[in-house]
């Protein structure tokens, strides 16, 4: 690999410099999507460095083509398995189970983003209607729909928090250490939970991809899950078309060459 003395000064940055980085980065297992992103916030910059009559070494360099990748969700049976992982045993620990199952299955229902909802407050959930009133980014708020037994779930957490020795605060979800639960907190106990029950990438954004591919695959209408997830744009709909397509012709198949209803 061809090595570089340290460049101090902008206007000695040479094309070379640019695709020995990119090479460096890719080499580090960074994905084509990253290195994307790198080179077109190098890319402006160098632009306003040419305003300012500075030579611009990425004139004739193209950015790194972006293969959409399949959509992470889960397998069939995952939320139910970290569902059914036993907690830590007496009453904290069964209070912690109950608060648990309860976001576990808002984020399977909804797939909320991670700040929506460690965000939620106790007024914005109503059981009766099956919805819970979220605020997203730039202070936008929706309503999400739930099921009847994530329903039930929140009803037995909401009776158990009106015991919580903080039940005056606003926020939803609430630690046993006392205060709110955090984004991260919220992340931590999913994939503390997920990993005891074998299941691998359970992050929080995961729940998110699974609800958007399942909707989809269910017959769902895009502009439905845009209302739902809070997009204003089409770009990620796109990529969850795919992954929905691409699982219904699996499904196809059979039916058509193998006989599977």
């Amino acid at each position: 690999m061809v090595t570089f003395e340290p460049v101090r000064d902008w206007e000695l940055v040479a094309r070379v410099h640019i695709r020995s980085w990119l090479v460096r980065l890719r080499r580090r297992g960074h994905k084509d999507s990253y290195l994307n992103n790198q080179f077109r916030c190098l890319q402006q910059f160098f632009k306003w460095l040419a305003e300012e009559e500075i030579p611009n070494p990425m004139r004739k360099l193209k950015p790194a083509t972006v293969v959409p990748e399949p959509v992470p969700v889960f397998e069939k049976d995952a939320t139910k398995r970290i569902l059914e992982m036993p907690g830590s045993r007496g009453a904290r620990g069964k209070a912690c189970r109950v608060r648990d199952t309860a976001i576990i299955m808002l984020l399977r229902d909804t797939g909320m983003r991670r700040q929506e909802l460690a965000g939620l407050t106790v007024d914005d959930v109503s059981v009766s209607d099956r919805r819970a009133l979220v605020t997203g980014k730039g202070g936008k708020r929706r309503f999400v729909k739930f099921t009847f037994e994530t329903a039930k779930a929140l009803d037995r957490y909401l009776r158990q928090r009106a015991k919580h020795s903080h039940a005056h605060l606003p926020h939803l979800w609430l630690s046993q250490k006392g205060g709110a639960l955090s984004a991260s907190g919220n992340y931590q106990m999913v994939r503390r939970r997920a990993e005891r029950a074998g299941v691998e990438g359970a992050y929080l954004h995961r729940y998110r991809h699974d609800f958007s591919h399942r909707y989809l695959d269910n017959g769902g209408s895009e502009g439905e899950l845009m209302e739902l997830n809070g997009w204003d744009s089409r770009q990620m709909l796109r990529r969850y078309g795919r992954s929905a397509a691409a699982s219904r012709a699996q499904r196809s198949y059979d039916r058509i060459m193998c006989g599977v209803a």
